[in-house]
């Protein structure tokens, strides 16, 4: 009888130490919401800015083109292209133009050349140009690939 107590303490104390603990969960929990759709983090800012949710979630929807998957490659292509421009900063671009009804596509070369413009607060030299115009041009392979 006391080794099957024995036995059964091991075996539940085993359970209880080897299972996840809080920290584990919080960490997985803040990686998710830090690793959220690009999409949802815009219309997280339109909400907070005072839109309802709904009417955020589809202005979003409505006005920022291309899949979420891909919208999120093509911004992360941004962002290591870039030094000076950071995450914040385009989610606020992307979130005014949603609010005023324009139309973003992350690999066109006019839109990046407005949002960077437009973040940074200065006219492009050729090199800025240049560089807009590669991160388009891989923005665009991007959304080919997953759109087969």
């Amino acid at each position: 009888m006391s080794k099957k107590i024995l036995i059964s303490t091991v075996f539940i104390s085993n359970i209880i130490f080897a299972s996840v603990s809080p920290a584990q969960i919080s960490q997985v929990q803040s990686n998710k919401n830090r690793l959220g759709t690009f999409s949802s983090l815009v219309s997280l800012h339109l909400y907070k800015r005072g839109l309802d949710k709904d009417v955020a979630i589809q202005k979003v929807s409505d006005f920022l083109v291309g899949k979420d998957f891909e919208n999120d490659l093509m911004i992360q292509n941004i962002l290591s292209n870039f030094d000076k421009i950071e995450h914040d900063n385009v989610v606020e671009y992307i979130a005014n133009s949603a609010l005023y009804s324009k139309e973003v596509d992350l690999s066109s070369y006019d839109t990046l050349i407005g949002m960077v413009q437009k973040i940074e607060n200065k006219s492009l030299d050729a090199l800025i140009l240049k560089k807009i115009e590669k991160i388009s041009l891989e923005n665009k392979k991007i959304k080919q690939l997953h759109s087969v």
